[in-house]
């Protein structure tokens, strides 16, 4: 009998010591104040503190890199014990990954134009598409504007370079920008610039209503995600969902 619970108590120490040894790969975007590279070239935001905090708690060991959000997600979900953030769950994403929600309170998002833009002239999304709107590729905002009939090349110019974006955009070759309110004001105090330099326009509809999550690739053990799950249920229950 003795020997019997000799080896299961071996064996559950060996799990125990697998679990600890796995290392996980976190990707991201550049999504400020969300998730984005400082001047250092360290990876912050609030939701890295929090993904940090998380996985620190649970003893995993982990590697946090910034990629564009189309190889983010591709990684996401087919690389073995891969983790993206922060990404809205949606019915067309729901199957390619193992999702932990809620990791962020919904974000809402809107166009936005430059002040200096007098002549545009909007009061729906429809209206919208007189114009042309610089979107992120596979971005819940790019897969929204598609479901509502605008099309790439005509009504959206679509970057994997949120850089790239807000330069288009503040010289004028878009007309509309789509951002969050913090990473609008985030973003242009990196460069110098004032948040009276642009104007608020219309929010971007079903985008908004939308909590950002953690998403696990399928090749990822179900008991880190789980784990994953009880502590990030276990922070927002402390801290609250921010």
């Amino acid at each position: 009998m003795r020997s019997i619970v000799a080896v299961l108590l071996l064996l559950f120490c060996y799990e125990l010591k697998a679990s600890d040894e796995v290392a996980l790969s976190v990707v991201t975007e550049e999504w400020r104040p969300f998730n984005y590279t400082d001047d250092n070239g360290v990876i912050v935001g609030r939701s890295t503190t929090k993904v940090k905090a998380i996985l620190d708690s649970l003893g995993y060991k982990y590697d946090i890199r910034s990629y564009p959000w189309t190889r983010a997600m591709s990684m996401a979900e087919h690389d073995t014990n891969t983790l993206l953030y922060s990404i809205f769950r949606t019915p067309e994403r729901e199957h390619k990954y193992q999702w932990v929600c809620p990791l962020m309170a919904p974000v809402k998002v809107y166009l936005f134009h430059l002040a200096t833009r007098d002549d545009i002239n909007v009061t729906s999304l429809e209206d919208a598409k007189n114009y042309v709107i610089s979107v992120g590729r596979n971005a819940r905002s790019h897969e929204t504007l598609l479901e509502k009939g605008f099309i790439e090349g005509q009504h959206l110019d679509v970057s994997a370079d949120p850089s790239a974006e807000l330069r288009k955009f503040l010289a004028g070759r878009v007309d509309f920008l789509v951002q969050s309110e913090w990473e609008m004001s985030e973003s242009l105090k990196g460069i110098k610039r004032q948040y009276t330099d642009v104007v608020r326009s219309l929010e971007v509809a079903n985008v908004s209503d939308r909590s950002a999550c953690i998403a696990f690739s399928k090749k990822t053990d179900k008991e880190i995600v789980n784990r994953v799950q009880a502590a990030l249920e276990q922070y927002n229950k402390k801290f609250g969902l921010e």
